[in-house]
C-alpha cells in the first residue's frame, strides 16, 4: 500500500484559495464596505437608545416591530455578534494592509531608485528633456547642490553609458509622507481593537469559555447562584448601579439579550444625597449625586460628586451619573375592572417591584416602574365639594392645565386705590 498524498492540483487549488481570500481580505473596497456597515449600524445606535427595557420598545414600535429589532440586536448594536464580528473583519483586513505594504514604504525611505535606466525614464508620463553645457561632473555637483537646496535628498551616481562616462542624479523628496499610511490604519486598528473590547467581548468570552451564564429570574440579588456573577478582576465592561439614597450597594447589573449578569465590584457606593434642579418648564436641569466610595480591600473611603458628563474615577473604573429613579416608594393602587359584573380592588406595591393579578387560569404580572411625583397634580375639589358640570368651561379648564406640572392655576387678583 502507498500512503495518500496530496496532488500538486488540490495543492495548487488549495493556495489559490488562500491567495484569494487574502486579496479580498486586504482590498481597499472590503475595508471601505465594513466601514459603511459600522457607520450605519452606529447611527442606529445613536438614534435608538440602547438597552432600554424591552416595554419601552413595544410601546414605542409596537408588540412586532420591537420582536423583528430584537432579533437584529438593535437594542444593544455595540454588544451585537454581528456589530463585533464586522470590528474583527476590519481589525484583520486593515492588518493585512499594515503588514503587506509597511515593508514596501520603509524600504522606499531608502531607495532613490538610482537604478533605473534611461530607456525606463523616457517612459515615464511626466518627463522633460534637457541641455546642459557643462561637463557631466560639474552639471551633476550643480543640479545637485541646486536641489538640495531646495529640501531634496539628493544622491549622485557615476555610470558608464554608450556616448562614455555619465552621472545620474537622484534626488527625492516627502518620503516620510508615506508614514502617514502606517499612522492612520495603525488608528483604525487601534479604535475597532478598543470598540471590541468596549463591546461585551470579554464577557461574551466569559460565557463561552468560563461557564458563565445570564439570570433571567427574580428575587434579592445576594441569591443569585455564582455561575451567573462576574469576577472583580474582570478587565471591561458597561453595567447599572441601582443606589438609593442612605443605601449601600457594589454589585453592577449588565444587561444582555436574555437576561442579566452581575458584576461584582473592588469597591462599595453609598448614596449620601441625591440632588435635582429644573428649569422654569419643569424639565430637569441638573441631577447629581454626592456618594461616598467604600474600598472593599483596605477599607478607605472617598467622597465623591457625580454629574452628568462629570464621572469620578476609582481604580480605573469610572463612575457615570446615567439617570435617576424612584428609589422604593410605596404605593396604593385601585383597579378598575373593564368588565361591568367585577368589582373594583385595590393593589398594593413597591417601585422597583412586581405583583401578579390573576383572573381565574389568566394571569398577569404588573410592574411598578418610574414613578415620577414632578408632574402631578391634583385636579380634585380642594374642599372635597362635588363639580357642578353646568358650572365648568372646558376649554378655560384644558388651557389652565397645559404647560409645566408647577405652574399654578390660581388666579391673582389686585385692587388699587386712589385717594379722593
Amino acid at each position: 500500500m502507498t500512503p495518500l498524498t496530496e496532488t500538486p492540483e488540490v495543492e495548487a487549488t488549495t493556495t489559490g484559495w488562500w491567495r484569494a481570500w487574502q486579496e479580498l481580505l486586504a482590498s481597499m473596497r472590503f475595508a471601505i464596505a465594513l466601514l459603511t456597515v459600522i457607520c450605519i449600524a452606529s447611527v442606529i445606535g445613536t438614534v435608538l437608545k440602547q438597552h432600554e427595557p424591552f416595554p419601552n420598545y413595544v410601546n414605542q414600535f409596537g408588540p412586532f416591530w420591537a420582536e423583528v429589532f430584537g432579533a437584529l440586536d438593535l437594542y444593544s448594536v455595540y454588544s451585537a455578534w454581528w456589530f463585533l464580528l464586522i470590528l474583527a473583519f476590519l481589525v484583520i483586513s486593515t492588518s493585512l494592509c499594515i503588514a503587506r505594504n509597511t515593508p514596501k514604504i520603509l524600504a522606499d525611505l531608502k531607495v532613490y531608485k538610482e537604478s533605473i535606466r534611461e530607456q525606463s525614464l523616457k517612459a515615464f508620463h511626466h518627463k522633460a528633456e534637457g541641455v546642459v553645457a557643462d561637463a557631466p561632473e560639474a552639471a551633476a555637483q550643480r543640479l545637485g547642490q541646486l536641489l538640495a537646496t531646495g529640501g531634496w535628498k539628493v544622491k549622485l551616481q557615476s555610470r558608464d553609458t554608450p556616448q562614455g562616462q555619465g552621472w545620474m542624479v537622484a534626488a527625492k523628496a516627502g518620503a516620510a509622507n508615506k508614514l502617514g499610511y502606517i499612522a492612520a490604519h495603525s488608528a483604525i486598528v487601534l479604535v475597532c481593537l478598543g470598540g471590541l473590547l468596549d463591546g461585551d467581548l470579554i464577557v461574551r468570552a466569559q460565557m463561552a469559555f468560563g461557564g458563565k451564564s445570564t439570570y433571567s429570574g427574580g428575587g434579592l440579588i445576594a441569591d443569585v447562584p455564582p455561575q451567573h456573577r462576574l469576577s472583580e478582576r474582570n478587565p471591561t465592561f458597561r453595567g447599572n448601579l441601582m443606589v438609593a439614597e442612605n443605601t449601600v450597594s457594589s454589585t453592577a447589573i449588565l444587561n444582555q439579550s436574555d437576561g442579566i449578569l452581575l458584576q461584582e465590584l473592588p469597591f462599595a457606593i453609598e448614596l449620601k444625597k441625591f440632588i435635582v434642579e429644573y428649569y422654569s418648564t419643569g424639565m430637569p436641569k441638573l441631577f447629581a449625586s454626592e456618594i461616598v466610595i467604600h474600598d472593599r480591600t483596605s477599607g478607605q473611603t472617598q467622597e465623591a460628586r457625580v454629574e452628568v458628563n462629570k464621572p469620578a474615577s476609582f481604580k480605573g473604573i469610572e463612575i457615570y451619573q446615567s439617570s435617576f429613579d424612584d428609589g422604593g416608594s410605596r404605593v396604593k393602587l385601585r383597579a378598575v375592572p373593564m368588565a361591568g359584573a367585577s368589582k373594583p380592588f385595590e393593589v398594593e406595591g413597591v417601585i422597583g417591584g412586581s405583583t401578579e393579578l390573576s383572573n381565574g387560569n389568566d394571569k398577569l404580572r404588573l410592574e411598578f416602574t418610574g414613578l415620577r411625583t414632578i408632574n402631578v397634580e391634583n385636579f380634585a375639589a380642594r374642599d372635597g365639594a362635588a363639580t357642578d358640570v353646568r358650572a365648568v368651561d372646558l376649554r378655560q379648564n384644558i388651557e389652565s392645565r397645559l404647560g409645566a406640572g408647577h405652574k399654578t392655576t390660581t388666579r391673582k387678583n389686585c385692587a388699587i386705590s386712589a385717594p379722593a
